[in-house]
């Protein structure tokens, strides 16, 4: 709490921004809230006011990496009329699960280096049932009404469709992390390309 009781002038929005932008640059190590008040010129107390503690910061960091996907899924699309519609629909889905990739994958990658933050992440997860789940079942769901809209195959597993979709775009970010290099790995567009053709009647 500030002088007088009075709430500081950063905001929650802003405290997030710079605990992203520490993660990013200076990597799990420097992510304390030292480091972030510092960023932003302010007190650690400051940072309190808004978030209780480190686990509460870690789950508006996330949330805030999710923000794309939370976007797109309450809007799903109705059911297409043809096989274009739902290429295009594939697309801005695709679109939205590679802006949380190159915030959220920072957090998770960072977690797995940091055993009480793993913890805290693993937690925020469980809490709030993040996780692939959560797009495999609007993107099924939607490949689900354009088989009743006679658009898509019905012999097509729409479940099994959405997780391979979902899997190739966190290889698509995840392997240039993990090995190096991204070497082999096919391109948004001829992943969504085969995809896509083995929804036709």
């Amino acid at each position: 709490m500030t002088r007088r009781g009075r709430p500081p002038k950063t905001g929650r929005d802003e405290i997030v921004t710079a605990t992203l932008a520490v993660l990013r640059d200076r990597g799990i190590a420097r992510l304390t809230t030292r480091e972030i008040a510092d960023r932003l010129d302010i007190s650690e107390g400051s940072i309190f006011y808004h978030f209780g503690d480190r686990k509460d910061l870690v789950g508006a960091v996330f949330t805030e990496a999710l923000r794309p996907l939370w976007e797109f899924g309450p809007t799903m699309p109705p059911a297409p009329h043809d096989v274009a519609e739902v290429r295009e629909v594939l697309t801005v889905f695709v679109a939205r699960l590679e802006e949380f990739l190159e915030a959220g994958l920072d957090v998770l990658m960072a977690a797995q280096a940091d055993s009480e933050l793993r913890a805290e992440l693993g937690g925020v997860i469980l809490e709030n049932d993040y996780g692939p789940q959560r797009g495999v079942t609007a993107i099924s769901g939607y490949l689900r009404s354009a088989q009743d809209a006679g658009v898509v195959d019905p012999a097509v597993d729409v479940h099994v469709t959405a997780h391979l979709l979902i899997a190739s775009v966190f290889l698509r970010h995840a392997q240039p992390i993990l090995v190096g290099h991204s070497r082999g790995l096919p391109s948004r567009d001829q992943t969504l390309e085969s995809i896509v053709a083995t929804l036709h009647r």
